[in-house]
Protein backbone atom coordinates (compact mmCIF):
# COMPACT_ATOMS: atom_id res chain seq x y z
CA UNK A 1 0.00 0.00 0.00
CA UNK A 2 1.31 3.51 -0.29
CA UNK A 3 -0.07 6.92 0.43
CA UNK A 4 0.13 9.64 -1.49
CA UNK A 5 -0.10 12.44 0.98
CA UNK A 6 3.04 10.65 2.91
CA UNK A 7 5.11 11.28 -0.44
CA UNK A 8 4.30 14.99 -1.53
CA UNK A 9 6.41 17.64 -0.81
CA UNK A 10 6.19 21.30 -1.32
CA UNK A 11 8.62 24.28 -2.18
CA UNK A 12 7.99 27.86 -2.37
CA UNK A 13 9.25 28.50 -5.75
CA UNK A 14 7.61 25.65 -7.90
CA UNK A 15 5.01 22.84 -7.79
CA UNK A 16 7.12 19.90 -6.54
CA UNK A 17 6.23 16.12 -8.37
CA UNK A 18 7.25 12.37 -7.23
CA UNK A 19 6.83 9.55 -9.25
CA UNK A 20 5.09 7.13 -7.16
CA UNK A 21 4.39 4.60 -9.94
CA UNK A 22 6.23 4.01 -13.52
CA UNK A 23 5.48 1.07 -15.89
CA UNK A 24 4.78 0.88 -19.54
CA UNK A 25 0.87 0.63 -18.96
CA UNK A 26 0.08 3.75 -16.09
CA UNK A 27 2.86 6.19 -14.43
CA UNK A 28 1.45 7.89 -11.43
CA UNK A 29 2.44 11.59 -10.25
CA UNK A 30 1.74 13.13 -6.91
CA UNK A 31 1.88 17.16 -7.27
CA UNK A 32 2.57 19.35 -4.31
CA UNK A 33 1.29 23.24 -4.96
CA UNK A 34 1.51 26.17 -2.69
CA UNK A 35 -1.29 28.51 -3.22
CA UNK A 36 -1.22 30.66 -6.47
CA UNK A 37 1.11 28.01 -7.84
CA UNK A 38 0.24 26.11 -11.36
CA UNK A 39 0.95 23.26 -13.31
CA UNK A 40 0.66 24.99 -17.18
CA UNK A 41 -1.38 23.63 -19.55
CA UNK A 42 0.17 21.31 -21.78
CA UNK A 43 -0.16 17.71 -23.59
CA UNK A 44 0.79 14.15 -23.77
CA UNK A 45 -0.83 11.52 -26.62
CA UNK A 46 -2.58 9.45 -23.95
CA UNK A 47 -5.30 9.98 -21.16
CA UNK A 48 -4.87 11.88 -18.04
CA UNK A 49 -6.68 11.53 -15.08
CA UNK A 50 -6.02 14.75 -11.96
CA UNK A 51 -7.79 13.92 -8.78
CA UNK A 52 -7.48 16.51 -6.40
CA UNK A 53 -6.42 14.74 -2.53
CA UNK A 54 -6.31 18.08 -0.62
CA UNK A 55 -6.55 21.61 -1.41
CA UNK A 56 -8.38 23.29 -4.21
CA UNK A 57 -7.85 25.22 -7.34
CA UNK A 58 -9.32 24.73 -11.01
CA UNK A 59 -8.71 22.27 -13.56
CA UNK A 60 -7.26 23.82 -16.59
CA UNK A 61 -8.21 21.42 -19.11
CA UNK A 62 -9.35 21.98 -23.25
CA UNK A 63 -13.04 22.55 -22.11
CA UNK A 64 -11.73 25.19 -19.92
CA UNK A 65 -11.84 26.02 -15.70
CA UNK A 66 -13.53 23.61 -13.70
CA UNK A 67 -13.30 23.51 -10.22
CA UNK A 68 -10.96 21.22 -8.18
CA UNK A 69 -11.43 20.22 -4.54
CA UNK A 70 -11.23 16.92 -2.63
CA UNK A 71 -12.70 14.52 -4.22
CA UNK A 72 -13.08 15.98 -7.68
CA UNK A 73 -11.10 14.85 -10.86
CA UNK A 74 -10.72 15.40 -14.41
CA UNK A 75 -10.31 13.02 -17.31
CA UNK A 76 -8.66 14.83 -20.27
CA UNK A 77 -8.18 12.63 -23.85
CA UNK A 78 -4.66 12.40 -25.97
CA UNK A 79 -3.04 15.54 -26.86
CA UNK A 80 -6.42 17.51 -24.82
CA UNK A 81 -4.56 20.68 -22.93
CA UNK A 82 -4.04 19.59 -19.05
CA UNK A 83 -2.92 21.51 -15.78
CA UNK A 84 -4.05 22.89 -12.09
CA UNK A 85 -3.55 25.99 -10.81
CA UNK A 86 -4.05 26.19 -6.75
CA UNK A 87 -5.87 28.52 -5.04
CA UNK A 88 -4.40 27.44 -1.52
CA UNK A 89 -1.53 24.27 -0.38
CA UNK A 90 -3.06 21.64 -2.92
CA UNK A 91 -2.08 18.02 -3.29
CA UNK A 92 -3.36 16.73 -6.92
CA UNK A 93 -2.56 13.03 -8.16
CA UNK A 94 -2.30 12.38 -11.65
CA UNK A 95 -2.71 8.88 -13.49
CA UNK A 96 -1.18 8.98 -16.91
CA UNK A 97 -1.99 5.75 -18.87
CA UNK A 98 -0.54 4.57 -20.36
CA UNK A 99 3.02 5.74 -19.88
CA UNK A 100 3.94 8.12 -22.80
Amino acid sequence: MHDALKEVQFSPDRPVTRLLHDAPEMRVVVFGLEAGQEVPPHTVPVRVLMHVLQGKGVFLTGKGEEPAYPGAFAVTEPNEPHGLKAAERTVMLAVIAPRP
